[in-house]
């Protein structure tokens, strides 16, 4: 089957409806009412997720996580319970509880709703980025982009890909993802009308399993986008997502006049756009069919209070000054001059309480309550005019100003008083993310000389959850404390702060004797006095803190790092029978179900092994590496989508260059380049293969591969070697 789809894809497909005759015994009856009694279910899970998801938006949070957890208790059997999993790892997320987020994320994975399913992995994808997890985050957006090519989550991630590649100075990869942002979009039936953003990169998705067989043979196909106002452009289709026969194509769009062929398609808001291309070979074996589909070219406005300059917004405006407004809305040209629209102006402000009774009358009157509505005090119209033709860019103006009681406002004037607000509204009618008008607002408040009145609030509480917060916030900076004299080599230091910092965590135990402590405090003091124990060497006690917090907690999400702490302990003490406990740690983790932890653990058993190869090597002897590729080898193919999936690679293409076994590492590369496209350490990667080539005898790719890499990672670590090799190999 061949679609074609542009922006928000079009598709050419027909739907068949089969129906069969319903038997007349009880059976059938019987599933329909189970059928039916599931919708009912799945309603009612719907709904509490919903109305949880609400509780949030009003900052009832304990009350949406209650209800939330309780839909996977009471609706099991329901695939909206997975909603439940989503909306709890989006919370925890907001909230920087990392651990809780992943867990639900892992779990929201499970559902069959591939929308989920997306979602879920963009979540993730962000939290390995919050936790400074570059390269793990990138491998999840990937999968996303690879799995979900039309979700649109897929224009987060390559949003998302392209910052931590921007961020790392990687500029080639970053504009790279960057252009993909928008090429993800949901197939559409052929009634509904397919938008496109003017003044932006036009896609178009075409669907057809033929053209990976052309690529394959070195053949290029093209589609031809050609907008209503005459302008007409060619571009090439390239592959993405999966390889299925997806294919993309794009062209940059402008509101400029441009001549047809020059790359720039020239559009206006509110026209139509045609892309037509030719299905060399049908299913029905038509030859050289055109296929098309037609979008309309709208323009999503934006309007802002800008400063003086034009430069920025702002979100204050000062009595006296003008207040200058800006639209950006294509759709608003529609002449070849200078055109001109209408903005509403308001003057909100909020209602304060009545003073209490015998106040001062000289004291301020109290503030507003934080939820008070803004109110309409007045308003009025002005026009903004476009600031040159075609630009779709409007400007005005409006100075806001303090009257007296028998003053009126002039002509570009409004009446303000101290603390209130500015608003300016107008009517977007055509928008890509919807089909009804919406009103664009922006705001700004009236900044006036004196006005602030400072505020101090003090809190104080004495219930015993603050106070054990307070005591392992004490405990915990005593382990920073005692880890950095531990770091640098002053051991008696390190132990007095650690012994510090258990007498805190002994106290929160006592606390927990007679008094009922929420979970994540009792677990949180667990975690220290492992870690503290950990300072102090007393590997036997931590391992006993841990247990005893799986003992209590079989379900903890702090069992599997634990034990993660407690093996990277043992592997540092670099003996024969600590690495032995380290690896069986470590495999305790890679047995847990579902613990995020398992691709490192995977890497350091391999770690391991090849430090045990280097001891056990004799005098004069190359050690035998092959238990450990075999471990790395293992970490690669278990979690494909880990980091350290990259990092294990790594070592097999240097072991293999070690042994002289080119072709394997050569192999091995072109592997690399395939599945880890954002990858931070591929500039390692091009240096490497640059040196196989060589070795191999191709000097040709060799600085082909030393060339690519100076011009993808100019600031990268491998570029002065990368540049000394060239000069080499050109004289």
């Amino acid at each position: 089957m061949k679609k074609l789809m542009m922006t928000v894809m079009v598709a050419f497909s027909a739907a068949v409806c089969v129906a069969a005759d319903a038997a007349k015994d009880a059976k059938p009856a019987a599933k329909a009412m189970d059928a039916d009694a599931k919708a009912k279910l799945e309603q009612r899970a719907k709904r509490a997720v919903k109305n949880a998801i609400s509780l949030f938006d009003q900052k009832e949070d304990e009350r949406a996580v209650g209800i939330l957890e309780a839909v996977g208790r009471m609706y099991a059997e329901t695939d909206s319970k997975y909603l439940a999993n989503l909306a709890l790892g989006r919370h925890f997320l907001d909230k920087r509880d990392f651990d809780r987020a992943g867990a639900e994320l892992r779990t929201a994975q499970r559902s069959p709703d591939q929308a989920v399913q997306a979602e879920s992995l963009l979540l993730q994808g962000q939290l390995h980025n919050s936790r400074g997890q570059a390269g793990e985050a990138m491998m999840v957006l990937r999968r996303l982009t690879q799995d979900y090519p039309t979700s649109p989550f897929s224009n987060d991630a390559y949003f998302l890909i392209g910052q931590i590649h921007f961020d790392a100075h990687r500029w080639t990869r970053a504009a790279e993802a960057f252009q993909m942002v928008g090429t993800a979009v949901p197939e559409q039936g052929t009634n509904e009308t397919v938008l496109a953003e003017a003044g932006q990169r036009v896609f178009v998705h075409v669907k057809d399993k033929d053209l990976s067989v052309l690529q394959a043979l070195g053949d290029k196909s093209e589609v031809v986008l050609e907008s209503k106002s005459g302008d007409k452009e060619t571009a090439v289709l390239e592959p993405f997502g999966k390889g299925d026969g997806d294919f993309i194509a794009s062209v940059r769009t402008s509101s400029d006049p441009s001549q047809p062929g020059d790359g720039v398609l020239t559009v206006h808001g509110a026209e139509e756009l045609k892309v037509t291309y030719v299905d060399r070979n049908t299913e029905g074996g038509e030859v050289a069919k055109k296929v098309s589909a037609e979008a309309k070219v709208v323009s999503t406005g934006s309007i802002a209070f800008m400063d003086g300059a034009l430069r920025q917004r702002v979100r204050g405006v000062f009595v006296g000054q003008p207040a200058q407004i800006r639209i950006r809305d294509l759709d608003l040209d529609v002449t070849p001059n200078a055109d001109k629209v209408k903005v509403t102006v308001r003057v909100q402000y909020r209602e304060r309480p009545e003073p209490p009774p015998g106040a001062d009358p000289n004291d301020p009157p109290p503030p507003p309550a934080p939820d008070a509505p803004w109110l309409t005090r007045t308003e009025t119209d002005i026009e903004l005019v476009e600031d040159s033709p075609r630009s779709g860019v409007f400007l005005g103006r409006i100075t806001p100003k303090i009257l007296a009681t028998n003053e009126t406002a002039a002509a570009g004037e409004i009446a303000v008083m101290p603390e209130d607000r500015l608003s300016a509204v107008y009517t977007d009618s055509c928008y890509l993310d919807g089909k009804t008008p919406v009103e664009r607002t922006c705001e700004a408040m009236v900044l006036v000389g004196g006005s602030t009145e400072p505020q101090s609030i003090m809190a104080h509480a004495n219930e015993v959850t603050v106070q054990a917060k307070k005591l392992l916030l004490e405990a915990q900076l005593l382990y920073k404390w005692g880890s950095i004299f531990k770091d640098v080599g002053l051991e008696s230091n390190a132990k007095a702060k650690a012994d510090e910092g258990l007498a805190r965590v002994d106290d929160v135990f006592d606390m927990m004797k007679h008094n009922s402590l929420e979970r994540d405090v009792v677990e949180s003091a667990y975690e220290v006095r492992w870690n503290l124990y950990l300072v102090k060497n007393r590997l036997d006690a931590a391992i006993a803190t841990c247990r005893a917090l799986v003992k209590k907690y079989p379900d903890t999400l702090l069992a599997d790092r634990a034990f993660l702490q407690i093996a990277n302990a043992n592997r540092l003490k670099d003996t024969d029978e600590s690495r032995r406990s380290a690896i069986q740690v470590y495999n305790s983790i890679i047995q847990m179900e579902n613990s995020p932890l398992k691709p490192e653990a995977q890497f350091r058993i391999g770690e391991i092994m090849e430090q045990n190869a280097k001891m056990s090597a004799q005098f004069g002897s190359k050690p035998d590496y092959s238990s450990a590729m075999v471990a790395f080898k293992r970490c690669a193919d278990a979690y494909p989508n880990s980091s350290f999936a990259g990092e294990a690679i790594k070592k097999v293409i240097d072991y293999y260059i070690s042994i002289r076994d080119y072709n394997r590492a050569q192999e091995t590369l072109d592997r690399v380049f395939q599945d880890y496209p954002d990858a931070p350490w591929l500039d390692e990667m091009l240096l490497k293969w640059g040196v196989v080539c060589h070795r191999l005898g191709n000097r040709a790719d060799a600085i082909a591969k030393f060339r690519r890499l100076l011009e993808e990672y100019p600031g990268g670590s491998s570029a002065k070697q990368a540049a000394n090799f060239l000069k080499k190999l050109e004289r």
